[in-house]
C-alpha cells in the first residue's frame, strides 16, 4: 500500500522533470531523436558535434533507469508509480529494441532497471507498442517536412 512518503517521492521526481535542462533532454528524446538502430544511439557518442544531444540522451535515459531502480527495489510503491507515470514507456519505446546490442557498447546492465519495470507492468508490452506506433508516426511526419 502506498504511503504519503511514496507520494512525496513521486512529486519530487516530477519536479526534477521540470528542471530546464531535463526538459531540453526530454524534448530531444521525444521530439528530435528517432533512432532506427543501435548505431543511431552509438553515433551520439562518437561525434563531438553531437555532444549536446549525447548529454540529453544520457540525462533522460539514466534518469528513467534510476527511477525504475527505485521502484523495483520498493523505495516507491509500484502501483502508485504506475498510476501516476507513463513517460518511462516512451523511453523504452525509443530504445528498448536496441538495448541488447547497446549492452555490448555500454555494459551488460545497461537499462536493466527500466527493462525490469516495463516487464512488471501488467500492460507494459502493450503500452510500449502504443508508444512505438506514435513515435513512428511522428518520425514519418517529421521526414515529410
Amino acid at each position: 500500500m502506498a504511503t504519503a512518503q511514496d507520494a512525496e517521492l513521486i512529486i519530487k521526481l516530477y519536479d526534477l522533470r521540470r528542471d530546464e535542462t531535463m526538459r531540453k533532454a526530454r524534448n530531444f528524446i521525444f521530439f528530435d531523436f528517432f533512432p532506427q538502430s543501435a548505431d543511431d544511439v552509438k553515433a551520439l557518442f562518437g561525434n563531438p558535434e553531437l555532444s549536446q544531444q549525447n548529454a540529453y540522451y544520457r540525462q533522460a535515459t539514466s534518469y528513467w533507469d534510476m527511477v525504475a531502480a527505485m521502484v523495483n527495489h520498493g523505495s516507491i510503491d509500484k502501483d502508485l508509480f504506475f498510476d501516476t507515470n507513463g513517460e518511462f514507456f516512451a523511453i523504452w519505446a525509443k530504445i528498448g529494441d536496441f538495448v541488447p546490442e547497446l549492452r555490448g557498447f555500454f555494459g551488460p546492465q545497461y537499462m536493466s532497471n527500466l527493462e525490469k519495470l516495463i516487464a512488471a507492468h501488467p500492460n507494459g508490452a502493450m503500452r510500449t507498442e502504443m508508444m512505438k506506433v506514435r513515435f513512428k508516426s511522428m518520425a514519418e511526419q517529421r521526414a515529410k517536412k
